[in-house]
């Protein structure tokens, strides 16, 4: 594996992810209330636009799809062809997205936020020890780490070796 691609490509789409997700949140704030923790879904739900959330679908959906074939065309430039290689180069790449997102947009961003989301400005759950009981650490800890991260591994592993 190469080790210095892995962390180069991890850090730019770690930015890159961030990046957008935080310019469609600011977009369409109310929209990305759907992936909130339950209170605020409920709350922010009268005030949810349909198409927004259509919106921010299109912007999230493309990207992890730019992430895949960047991280499977990169490997294979690096000169990584078999499958478990690739498939825990990607793995790797897609777990520095997940702690970034954890630390910048679950433990830095809901505190600076609340106050966007119409409906759900004073739900308990934008404390942070309830955000990351309820949403962020079994994201992260579950979610990203069983079901994400392999999945990305796959993707990378399949891309890399058509490549």
């Amino acid at each position: 594996m190469n080790w210095p691609r892995i962390v180069m490509d991890g850090a730019a789409m770690s930015l890159l992810f961030n990046a957008v997700v935080g310019v469609g949140f600011l977009l369409w704030p109310q929209a990305y209330s759907t992936m909130f923790p339950r209170e605020i879904r409920k709350a922010a739900a009268p005030f949810v636009n349909q198409d927004e959330v259509k919106k921010m679908k299109l912007l999230l959906y493309p990207l992890y799809l730019v992430m895949f074939i960047w991280w499977g065309i990169s490997a294979g430039l690096a000169g990584i062809r078999d499958f478990w290689p690739l498939f825990w180069t990607g793995y790797l790449e897609m777990t520095m997205v997940s702690v970034s997102d954890f630390l910048i947009l679950d433990c830095w961003l809901p505190g600076k936020v609340r106050s966007m989301i119409k409906g759900a400005e004073q739900c308990k759950a934008w404390e942070r020890k309830e955000w990351l009981k309820t949403l962020a650490i079994p994201e992260h800890a579950l979610g990203w780490t069983f079901l994400v991260c392999p999945m990305a591994g796959l993707i990378v592993a399949a891309i890399g070796r058509l490549f």
